[in-house]
């Protein structure tokens, strides 16, 4: 009986070790993760109010986008400072960066609407990192299966947030705006005091870098002025000016000047060219690339292996559309409430709850497909994009019928379609490129906000030409107006929104038809800690394709197996040692 007793008690200790860091990591990051998504949406119901106060109606759409800009912009550069400088130093950073922001817009006089806009530009760059640092120390010390549970936690989270952003912003807005700012600030200090006690000894430090002669085995040996020489300035540069080119134009079209005007057109044109700049930029930073050879410390921002990447490719643009429909609900939804049904912004708020019961639906069959049978990612990103899909093109239509109970169930048929997307794509990224995680996961972040960005431009924009109003109008006004005149305007409004919500639902089917051509990671389950190895295998091709092909684990061709060892550390294999 000797030989059993000593296993049996390292299996259990083994355990213990995993929960206690499993837990940690959760108490540790929740605070900054649900900041984050907070504040993607608390301003839904709050934007008519805000852009009263300073004036600025017709430029109402700046306060979402000056957000948006910068965390979509800044998502790839966090990745790299996570890896160059260490976890820890980043997501301080990210979360100081909260509390300025909203201290700026907390306390920006009404005479001045630039303040405001830079406040907002700070709490997306801090949003962006929170988004990207809290994903990323999620996917570190454990294996892709341990991932999977973690995420679990954290998609319910991070969905829940973006849905109640509205609703609390409604309750803030009906006693002074500024509380939906304000609010931060105190879960910024906890969020920072947590970091440091909770998560300091638990996350890993600065990553070794092969561009300065750094090894796993030497580790960080290399000052500070060398490491920020590694970071991909240039790409990022690249990649911020032309992202916020392409905004520009997008924010100015149909609002500021007509989409065939001069600046529309210039700055969009501008945008797409110096993004293409970006792409062949990473390119050349690519191994063997002619910038490699003369910058040889350099690290590119984004490898062009996953740049280049099918199955990242589609997963973006299938993720871009996701976002497309989770901001459709949360911001036009609430148009609807409010110009057609006369509700006050916490009473509007109040009804997208109805997307949360979905959205927490649509969490745990992700979960159940991913942790527990079939154990896959495709299939939940295949019927999440499809369950949204419907979800939109039958909101459309319930919004034209006025029949409110179905509009609620389409709300939350849509949460569902989010809900299985929301864990099931970060860990099909991670699966196919576990060494750099980092990398992945702030590409694939950027999609959901970029997504939200240009849907919101094409519904405000068919909003804007079917209705004769304009997105940003004050709709409150509305039950002030004679009856005659307050029911046209609210036809004109409720047209306006079912066109818009027809205008992105067949992006959102070209996402389905993305999704088809995916392929899979199947997450390999392991027998107990210290008990042998979990096999991921990660299929390449289509996934379709290799069912329809009857494929088997012989073709070589179709399929790598990735190992995972759990040598009482619960570490894969193939990813670096990890230092703190």
């Amino acid at each position: 009986m000797e030989p059993c007793s000593e296993p049996c008690f390292d299996c259990k200790a083994e355990k213990s070790r995993v929960r206690k860091y499993r837990w940690k990591i959760i108490l540790g990051l929740v605070f900054p993760y649900a900041l984050q998504g907070l504040d993607a949406t608390i301003i839904a119901s709050a934007l008519p109010w805000i852009a009263g106060d300073f004036g600025q109606i017709s430029q109402l759409n700046w306060i979402v986008s000056s957000f948006n800009l910068t965390s979509a912009a800044f998502i790839p550069f966090w990745a790299q400072v996570a890896d160059v400088f260490g976890r820890n130093y980043a997501i301080n950073a990210a979360i100081g960066l909260m509390l300025i922001g909203s201290a700026l817009c907390t306390g920006a006089p009404t005479t001045a609407f630039p303040v405001l806009l830079l406040g907002r530009g700070f709490q997306g760059l801090a949003a962006a990192g929170l988004n990207v640092l809290v994903r990323t120390i999620l996917a570190d010390r454990v294996s892709l299966e341990e991932n999977a549970k973690n995420w679990t936690i954290f998609a319910f989270v991070g969905g829940v947030s973006y849905a109640l952003g509205p609703v609390i912003g409604g309750y803030l807005t009906s006693a002074d705006w500024r509380w939906c700012f304000a609010i931060n600030l105190p879960i910024g200090v906890a969020a920072l005091g947590i970091t440091f006690f909770v998560l300091r000894k638990e996350l890993i430090g600065p990553q070794p870098i092969p561009e300065l002669g750094e090894t796993p085995e030497t580790g960080r040996r290399t000052k500070f002025v060398a490491r920020l020489k590694t970071i991909d300035f240039g790409g990022q540069m690249l990649f911020m000016f032309g992202f916020g080119m392409i905004t520009l134009g997008l924010t100015w079209g149909g609002v500021t000047y007509p989409w065939n005007s001069g600046p529309v057109v210039a700055s969009l044109a501008l945008g797409i060219a110096i993004t293409g700049g970006f792409f062949l930029w990473e390119k050349m930073l690519a191994p063997g690339g002619p910038l490699l050879q003369k910058l040889p410390w350099q690290k590119a921002m984004i490898p062009w292996n996953i740049i280049s990447n099918r199955d990242i490719l589609l997963l973006f643009y299938s993720e871009s559309v996701s976002g497309m429909g989770m901001y459709a609900v949360l911001y036009f939804c609430n148009i609807y409430f409010i110009s057609v049904k006369d509700y006050e912004p916490d009473e509007a708020g109040v009804q997208l709850l109805f997307f949360i019961p979905g959205l927490s639906v649509g969490i745990y069959l992700c979960s159940v497909l991913c942790n527990r049978w079939p154990r896959m990612t495709w299939p939940p990103i295949f019927l999440g994009t499809l369950v949204e899909t419907v979800g939109i093109g039958m909101l459309g239509w319930a919004m034209y019928t006025e029949h409110t109970g179905t509009i609620f169930g389409m709300m939350a048929l849509t949460g569902v379609g989010s809900g299985l997307r929301f864990m099931a794509a970060p860990l099909h990224g991670v699966g196919q490129f576990r060494k750099d995680r980092a990398a992945v996961i702030g590409l694939l972040t950027v999609s959901i906000p970029f997504g939200g960005m240009i849907g919101l431009t094409i519904m405000s924009t068919v909003f804007n030409n079917t209705s004769g109003l304009e997105a940003n109008a004050d709709f409150s006004h509305f039950r002030d107006a004679a009856p005659d005149l307050a029911g046209e305007l609210k036809e004109k409004a409720k047209m306006g929104i079912v066109w818009a919500f027809v205008a992105i639902t067949p992006i959102l089917f070209l996402g389905w038809i993305a999704a088809c051509f995916l392929g899979n990671v199947r997450l390999g389950k392991s027998s107990g800690p210290g008990k042998g190895e979990i096999q991921n295998i990660v299929i390449t091709e289509p996934y379709l394709l290799h069912l329809l092909r009857g494929c088997r684990a012989a073709n070589e061709d179709a399929y790598d197996i990735l190992l995972e060892t759990s040598q009482g550390r619960a570490l894969p294999v193939d990813s670096m040692p990890l230092r703190t």
